[in-house]
């Protein structure tokens, strides 16, 4: 299984810096969600010999209106010319109808259908010009129903991609939304029986969809993974969620969260073929924290400090 993460950038510390870090401490791809920040960040990536996940942009109102607007060959065609080994190109992330607020988040038939002609498209002119690079689109958890299952209309999309991806955290709404959430993460890194439960549901979905998926030899990537280390949080200047973290808590049980999915992944012949943390370093500038998500538990997702220092030995974690 090869390890990634999403790195964010937009403050005092450069994404090339972060790569030295990321890199030595055993992460061999990294994951982009547009084209200009895989451009910035090539030269790094070949110094480091390492891989990328190309994200290129879906937006959901205009892929209902109509699919052909949501296609982008030039834009595929710069992936392709950056020097970089592909893991994968993730035609959109997180699609959905209705908004984000978390009552009305939902991922329908509409986008399953437009995604899966912008895909095949994809696809005749990778094959047209001599790549085999895979294609693939992130879901959310919201695309599974409560066994994991995939709901019905998600299939014209599976069928569509040649590596599925998947955003699965283990943690459910009062882990993501509002200052409740920091209690949540609490209880998660301090209660073994929280954990355990919460760590046997993800493991349950993981299952249910390599199940899925292993009746048509398609892998999966885990496009987006992890949770947060904060314990509790301080406000500064009436705006910055500070996150305070315990650092040996979230450790522990970053490893076993890891080796419950290296279990799985065996036992299903390593058909998970990438997993991507989200994310490499704590952002205190994400706009979920701010926006009608009300998610100011994004500060706190990094394996790294918001200074970028690594809140454990990463590198002993990976290597496991």
């Amino acid at each position: 299984m090869r390890y990634g993460a999403w790195i964010h950038t937009g403050d005092d510390l450069s994404l090339e810096a972060q790569l030295a870090v990321a890199a030595g401490s055993g992460l061999t791809a990294i994951r982009s969600y547009g084209i200009g920040y895989a451009e910035r960040a090539a030269l790094a990536l070949q110094r480091f010999d390492m891989r990328l996940l190309a994200g290129m942009h879906i937006d959901a109102e205009a892929l209902v209106a109509d699919w052909r607007s949501q296609v982008r060959l030039d834009e595929l065609a710069r992936y392709h010319e950056l020097g970089v080994p592909l893991d994968a190109v993730c035609v959109g992330n997180e699609l959905r109808e209705g908004g984000d607020a978390p009552d009305q988040k939902r991922f329908t038939a509409r986008l399953s259908f437009g995604l899966a002609n912008v895909l095949a498209t994809y696809r005749r002119w990778l094959d047209d010009h001599g790549y085999a690079t895979p294609l693939t689109y992130a879901m959310e958890g919201i695309v599974l129903d409560a066994e994991g299952r995939f709901f019905e209309w998600l299939w014209p999309l599976v069928d569509a991609c040649d590596i599925v991806g998947l955003n699965l955290y283990p943690m459910d709404n009062a882990a993501w939304f509002t200052y409740g959430a920091f209690e949540e993460s609490r209880r998660f890194l301090h209660d073994t029986r929280v954990r355990h439960d919460r760590l046997a549901l993800f493991e349950l979905h993981l299952r249910s969809v390599l199940a899925q998926l292993e009746g048509l030899s398609k892998p999966l990537i885990l496009t987006e993974t992890g949770f947060p280390s904060a314990v509790d949080y301080t406000i500064e200047n009436d705006h910055w969620v500070i996150p305070e973290h315990d650092r040996a808590a979230y450790a522990a049980a970053m490893g076993e969260f890891l080796g419950r999915i290296r279990t799985v992944d065996a036992e299903y012949g390593g058909a998970i073929r990438s997993l991507y943390f989200y994310e490499w370093r704590d952002n205190l500038y994400h706009p979920k924290i701010w926006n009608v998500e009300q998610s100011p538990i994004h500060v706190a997702f990094g394996l790294c400090d918001r200074g970028g220092a690594p809140k454990f030995d990463v590198g002993s974690l990976l290597a496991d």
